[in-house]
């Protein structure tokens, strides 16, 4: 823990390159904000959500937060179902990472679409906590106790179940990041805990919109898939590509608006 340098800390308020809350937040907690600054701390965990999802060498690296991002995503068909008087009954993820989830009732409209619209709402979400210490600390143990949790209730019932190999390794991940996660909240330093939350926000994004182009892509070769756009379809009579093209101009929208509110505009007025 590192002692605040008053003068120094009221005069980077002066010049903006901290927010008042921030500010006193340090004061408070004689805490300096970490150096470097968030602004490097942002673009060094976008560009290295950037390196994780388009170079193969850093597969092994990746691999856990490709799992995540299933995991999410069968977590949003799960809260869907239920906020929509259905039940979640279990989900599972693959080695492969993909994944299913188990739900009975509620509305098919808004559960279908919770996947790949969830991750999205997840990576918007942390984009905009991610933004100082405090909120990314907080961030990192709700979501990891989250993940955690959920892991037990929804998980755990697989491994009871024909997917009972792939339920282990999703409830052995699902924990394993959970706990990191909360560890993370309550332990990390200033400087990794933003980092840490930014990447995780943009490698969400980013694999919501590689995902969002793969479906794309499936939906329009002609040949039947078991895609959640052609199940959309099913319900819905309307093309799957359009389904998969609406959900990724949503999830652009989103993202961006996201990015807009939380770094750029206040940059511009910065300037």
């Amino acid at each position: 823990m590192c002692r605040v340098d008053s003068a120094n800390t009221a005069h980077r308020l002066a010049l903006g390159r901290i927010t008042h809350k921030e500010y006193d937040y340090a004061k408070s907690n004689r805490r300096a904000w970490p150096h470097p600054g968030p602004g490097a701390l942002v673009s060094a965990a976008a560009f290295s959500a950037l390196l994780l999802t388009i170079i193969p060498w850093f597969w092994p690296l990746a691999y856990p937060l490709r799992l995540l991002t299933t995991l999410i995503h069968e977590l949003g068909h799960g809260l869907a179902a239920l906020l929509t008087g259905g039940r979640f009954v279990r989900f599972v993820v693959f080695a492969d990472g993909s994944g299913l989830a188990f739900t009975a009732g509620g509305w098919r409209w808004l559960i279908i679409p919770a996947g790949y619209i969830g991750v999205a709402l997840c990576a918007t979400a942390l984009i905009m906590l991610g933004r100082n210490v405090r909120s990314s600390h907080r961030t990192l143990l709700v979501l990891g106790a989250v993940i955690a949790l959920c892991t037990l209730f929804f998980g755990v019932p697989t491994i009871f179940s024909a997917q009972m190999l792939a339920g282990l390794l999703t409830v052995f991940s699902g924990l394993l990041m959970g706990c990191l996660l909360v560890w993370a909240g309550l332990r990390a330093g200033q400087a990794l805990a933003v980092y840490l939350v930014n990447l995780l926000a943009f490698y969400l994004g980013l694999s919501a919109f590689s995902d969002i182009a793969t479906l794309v892509a499936l939906s329009t070769d002609g040949r039947p898939q078991q895609t959640d756009a052609e199940a959309m379809a099913q319900v819905t009579f309307l093309p799957a590509a359009l389904w998969a093209v609406a959900w990724g101009v949503l999830a652009a929208l989103l993202l961006g608006s996201a990015l807009w509110a939380t770094w750029v505009r206040p940059w511009l007025r910065g300037r």
